[in-house]
C-alpha cells in the first residue's frame, strides 16, 4: 500500500497510479513514493520497543505531505495510540475520515481556535496561564468533559513551552480548574 502524491498537487494517471504533471516535475523534478506498509512496520517497531509506554503518530503538515489521514490509519493499525497535529485545522481532516484516536496539539492554540479545539475533542499543549485559562473557559462553555492537556516546559530550543521555573505553578493552575485534566 502506497500514498504517492499530497492531495493539492496536480495530478494525472500513469500505469503506476497518480503522478505529478510533467510542468511541475521540470520545476521540481523531485519524487516521494511512501510505503504505508513500511510505515506500519516502523510504527510496530516503536510501539515494541517504547512498551508498556504509549506511541504518538506526528501527522501534521498533511503527514509531512505524505497525507495525513492514511499515514494516521497506517500508525493506528500498527499500534500507535495517539496522533500529532500542530494546528487544530490540520485535526479536521483526521475526525472527517472517522479517526477517533486521541489527538495531541503539539502548540498552544491561538484564542480564535479554543472552540474548536474543544469540538474536535483534542488535548492542546498548554504553556501559559492564558492558554490553560482560556482551554478551561472554551470547555466550560461547550459543557464538555474535562479537557486532557499536556504542560510543555521549554527544554533548551526556545521555541515553546514554559520555562523550568514556571512549569509548579502552572500545573497547579492547570490542576486547580475542573475543566481539565494534566
Amino acid at each position: 500500500m502506497t500514498s504517492s502524491v499530497p492531495s493539492w498537487a496536480p495530478a494525472r494517471e500513469a500505469p503506476e497510479g497518480p503522478v505529478l504533471s510533467r510542468r511541475v516535475l521540470n520545476r521540481r523534478p523531485a519524487w516521494a513514493e511512501i510505503d504505508l506498509d513500511a510505515v506500519a512496520a516502523n510504527v510496530r517497531a516503536l510501539v515494541a520497543t517504547a512498551a508498556p509506554a504509549a506511541v504518538c503518530a506526528v501527522v501534521k503538515a498533511d503527514g509531512y505531505g505524505h497525507g495525513a489521514v492514511p499515514v494516521a490509519e497506517a500508525a493506528l493499525a500498527a499500534g500507535a495510540s495517539w496522533l500529532g497535529v500542530a494546528m487544530s485545522a490540520e485535526a479536521v481532516p483526521l475526525r472527517a475520515a472517522g479517526i477517533d484516536a486521541p489527538v495531541l496539539l503539539l502548540s498552544e492554540p491561538a484564542p480564535a481556535e479554543l472552540d474548536e479545539v474543544v469540538a474536535l475533542g483534542l488535548h492542546p499543549t498548554v504553556y501559559t496561564r492564558q492558554g490553560i485559562d482560556g482551554v478551561a473557559e472554551a470547555a466550560a462553555r461547550a459543557g464538555a468533559p474535562p479537557v486532557g492537556v499536556h504542560l510543555k516546559i521549554d527544554t533548551g530550543m526556545h521555541r515553546v513551552g514554559a520555562e523550568p521555573a514556571a512549569a509548579p505553578a502552572l500545573a497547579a493552575a492547570v490542576l486547580g480548574r475542573p475543566e481539565l485534566v494534566l
